[in-house]
């Protein structure tokens, strides 16, 4: 729910009835220099009749504000330090008042929890609210009630379908679940990628969006074809988000209109004539497709950041210069190109060159590090050690994510470790998926013990040694070992202090045990510049293989080439496994 909205409510007596509603757009307060937020607020007031600071100091002071500061992401970096003091002490000295405070989880660095602030994010839609969202959605713009009903009815079946699932898991964001309707309404039907929807459903707003809505167009927009419109977009898009920039002053969009403009063929050079013709197409554009919206006074962005990278995408794919797509490849390792690379692969009419330059880009992460290079050789002897019903790559992206250092979902919290399901994955009789499970067993199990935790090391040294092993010399070596703890039902402070003496050299035994027996648990001492090195291979690994599942245009030879050689060393790059053509 949007600020404003909340405020239109609370002054509707809807919400929070006996509050005061006060909006403020952070963007807007920071510009204006040597001003505190009493003194902007009470300014605010006076343009209401409420011409005394004191009662609007009184009216604070009683608890009597719903304050709601919009936009917290949309301060510029410059002030965003001096902002958020204000924000802290305002709400220190009012705390009495209701605060609520918004901005982009990609801002996510300003926190105030000792303020009392909770952090909130806004979740996915689930199942039922694309249903209830879809329903109103085609009812809305339907002509009649019952067919739109049944249309909504028809989208989320063809929704829960298996060839829809990229579909699907975009509809969870609002802007994106508006976009599969709109492209639905007119086809009946989904495209093939997420590439294709914004395609179709950006070409519908460009094309009829004036046209439901009664517009008449200015002479120098109308003589855009929708060939230049998308280009022209495109180009807007690609150099601001090239220079980072999700939002533009006024003055600055209008010079990138009028250097698209002064380039076609039918162009002029007259700097007059292009500061006002830029100006009618950026008003256009604003008011007809709601793509380009101000977002605060002479402040622009693109509608959705969405429309952005997908334009992005447009004019890299587009451009000539082969070395536009080298380019993008280098961005690889950057979380803010991730949507533009997973754009672009489903807009290559072939898409087998731009795969393997990822591949390459990907693979030079770690090629100079000898370390890491013995650790990705490890990660492939382990993977072949083990009779799993999966590929090998599969394998390795498993044995690869136990490494500590990554921080991955698995659930390394010492409770987690005895959650006796997970002991029971083990079986006692051979079982070909056991391996697996076991070494995950262990390498989590012991975690704690290296780290020298006490409290997780009283329960766990126990614990461990009573899973169920497929290895009977291992379970003879883990028992061995046994005998050296204290009692485990004995005192607790008895086995504190046996710890801190003996703690170490049998952590260390139980180490070499489990590297003796199953090649896991070695201490690589990587730095932590290596340990950022392979978080990082490691991501853009996910991000090479979200890419070679979802293009549909990438040859059966080149899948089984990349696919074959995930995770694997320099040295045993010409090497490959089974390279099926089922995805990872």
């Amino acid at each position: 729910m949007h600020p404003k909205h909340i405020a239109i409510q609370c002054d509707r007596a809807k919400f929070e009835a006996n509050k005061i509603p006060i909006f403020i757009s952070l963007k807007t307060f920071a510009e204006i220099a040597n001003v505190d937020l009493l003194e902007y607020i009470s300014d605010e007031f006076a343009s209401c009749g409420v011409e005394a600071r004191s009662q609007t100091e009184f009216a604070l002071s009683q608890g009597r504000g719903l304050i709601l500061l919009d936009g917290l992401d949309e301060v510029p970096e410059s002030d965003s330090d001096a902002v958020v003091r204000q924000i802290r002490h305002f709400a220190g000295k009012y705390y009495n008042n209701q605060f609520i405070i918004t901005c982009r989880i990609a801002a996510s660095k300003y926190r105030f929890h000792e303020e009392g602030f909770t952090n909130v994010e806004v979740a996915d839609f689930n199942n039922k609210q694309i249903a209830a969202f879809a329903r109103n959605w085609f009812v809305a713009f339907s002509q009649n009630v019952e067919a739109g009903k049944a249309l909504a009815s028809q989208f989320v079946e063809q929704l829960k379908m298996g060839k829809n699932q990229q579909i699907r898991e975009l509809a969870v964001t609002p802007i994106l679940l508006n976009l599969s309707c709109l492209v639905f309404q007119a086809k009946a039907d989904f495209p093939s990628n997420r590439a294709k929807l914004y395609e179709e459903g950006l070409e519908i707003m460009l094309r009829k969006w004036d046209e439901t809505r009664g517009i008449e167009r200015d002479e120098v927009y109308r003589d855009l074809n929708l060939c230049r419109k998308k280009h022209l977009l495109a180009f807007v898009a690609a150099i601001t988000f090239e220079r980072g920039d999700y939002f533009f002053e006024k003055h600055q969009l209008q010079q990138v209109i009028a250097d698209y403009l002064a380039n076609l063929p039918d162009g002029t050079n007259d700097p007059i004539q292009l500061e006002i013709h830029s100006e009618v197409v950026q008003k256009a554009i604003e008011a007809q497709h709601g793509l380009l919206v101000e977002r605060a006074r002479g402040i622009y962005s693109f509608s959705h950041l969405t429309f952005q990278e997908y334009f992005t995408a447009i004019k890299i794919v587009n451009n000539s210069d082969s070395q536009a797509l080298e380019k993008l490849v280098s961005h690889l390792t950057e979380k803010r190109w991730r949507e533009v690379l997973f754009l672009a692969v489903g807009m290559l009419q072939k898409a087998d060159d731009f795969l393997r330059l990822m591949k390459q880009q990907v693979d030079g992460l770690v090629a100079e590090d000898e370390q890491l290079q013995q650790f990705l050789l490890w990660v492939n002897q382990k993977s072949l050690s083990v009779d799993f019903p999966y590929k090998p790559a599969a394998v390795r992206f498993f044995y690869f994510s136990l490494l500590p250092c990554l921080e991955l979902a698995l659930n390394r919290n010492p409770e987690r470790f005895l959650d006796p399901a997970l002991y029971l994955a083990v079986k006692y009789t051979f079982d070909p998926a056991v391996e697996i499970t076991l070494d995950l067993v262990l390498d989590l199990a012991i975690l704690p013990l290296l780290d020298g935790a006490i409290d997780p090391a009283l329960s766990l040294a126990h614990d461990i040694l009573l899973i169920p092993l497929v290895e009977p010399e291992l379970m003879q070596a883990l028992q061995e070992l046994k005998k050296q703890l204290p009692q485990p039902d004995g005192d607790k402070e008895i086995f504190r202090k046996w710890w801190q003496a003996n703690g170490q050299v049998w952590t260390s035994e139980l180490r070499k045990i489990i590297i003796s027996y199953r090649n896991i648990g070695h201490d690589w001492q990587f730095s932590e510049q290596q340990k950022s090195l392979l978080r990082k291979y490691y991501d853009a690994n996910k991000v090479l293989v979200y890419c070679l599942n979802s293009a549909s245009n990438v040859s059966p030879a080149v899948r089984q080439e990349i696919e074959g050689t995930l995770l694997l060393p320099i040295a045993h790059l010409q090497k490959t496994g089974d390279q099926g053509d089922r995805p990872l």
